[in-house]
């Protein structure tokens, strides 16, 4: 049994609902009601069983998590002890696609001067899964756009896990285009007006996704390519003319040529504010690069601000 399912187990025995703790840890339901069902075939009995108002322990269960706590507890111990290693292994920073982006090179050229022996990792995940990422300790630092709702939401669980969350920036979502684009004349523009495009979209922006602007909620008459990365995307900008939905951050940081120009989006599906925020563990579980890397995000943003 993995670590992590011990703390999934812990929370669901909290919550008394798969479906809550779910909810809470950015799992989904189906894969957590498969991991409890994982747990209780390795341990030989189950660990819960169904009310009419959710899930209750078994005696097993009970005495099972009580356990599963005191071990978590020294797994969160043992895990605080490299705050203070010397370890060499390099420092992850879990990033979205559009943050990475702009930030990784900037921020490599902060850290190295603070920490010339350092060593850094950026990984790359979507956006929804950063603060997940954090939740499961595979990573102590992020950086990643929420809505106001997923802010709120990832705020309630966050202080359950001694994680602190700070806004570096408001944001928007915007459209990318070329300067002679027709819509470059456009100082902002309504969803329903948008029509006859070809966009240039990251996978979490597809028909599917659940942002505030997603592609089926323009006019008619719009196509789409998914591109894997930010780059390709102002790529096919620049050289296609294409449009691009990007958060405001992101095409300010697109523009430095002068060929593109910033739409910003109005009527879109929900509230078109996001928040840049800075995600990472309480300082006393910090490494000393950890802690260098956190003030050299928060400085390069008192910076750009």
């Amino acid at each position: 049994m993995r670590m992590e399912h011990l703390q999934y187990l812990i929370e669901i025995g909290r919550r008394r609902s798969i479906s809550a703790a779910a909810q809470e840890l950015y799992l989904g339901q189906t894969t957590l009601s498969a991991i409890v069902k994982s747990a209780e075939d390795e341990l030989g009995f189950p660990l819960f069983y169904r009310t009419h108002s959710g899930i209750q322990a078994t005696a097993e269960g009970e005495e099972a998590l009580s356990l599963i706590g005191d071990i978590y507890t020294c797994y969160e111990k043992i895990l605080q002890l490299n705050a203070h290693s010397n370890d060499t292994a390099p420092i992850p920073l879990i990033l979205s696609p559009t943050v990475n982006a702009i930030l990784a090179l900037p921020l490599n050229r902060m850290f190295l001067r603070e920490e010339p022996q350092g060593n850094l990792e950026f990984r790359m995940v979507n956006g929804v899964e950063v603060g997940s990422r954090i939740i499961k300790n595979e990573g102590n630092i992020g950086v990643v756009h929420f809505s106001k709702p997923k802010l709120e939401s990832y705020r309630l669980i966050a202080s359950k896990y001694q994680i602190e969350i700070e806004i570096l920036l408001q944001d928007h979502l915007c459209l990318l285009v070329r300067e002679d684009h027709p819509l470059a004349s456009r100082e902002r523009i309504s969803v329903q007006d948008v029509n006859h495009c070809h966009f240039a979209i990251l996978p979490h922006f597809d028909t599917s996704g659940d942002s505030l602007a997603t592609i089926k909620s323009f006019d008619s008459g719009n196509l789409y390519t998914i591109f894997p990365n930010v780059t390709l995307i102002q790529e096919a900008v620049r050289e296609e003319n294409m449009v691009a939905i990007l958060s405001g951050f992101a095409c300010a940081n697109s523009q430095g040529n002068g060929l593109l120009r910033t739409v910003q989006l109005e009527s879109t599906c929900r509230e078109n504010d996001i928040f840049l925020c800075l995600i990472h563990r309480d300082e006393s579980r910090l490494h000393r690069w950890e802690k260098t890397l956190v003030n050299c995000i928060k400085t390069h943003f008192l910076e750009y601000g």
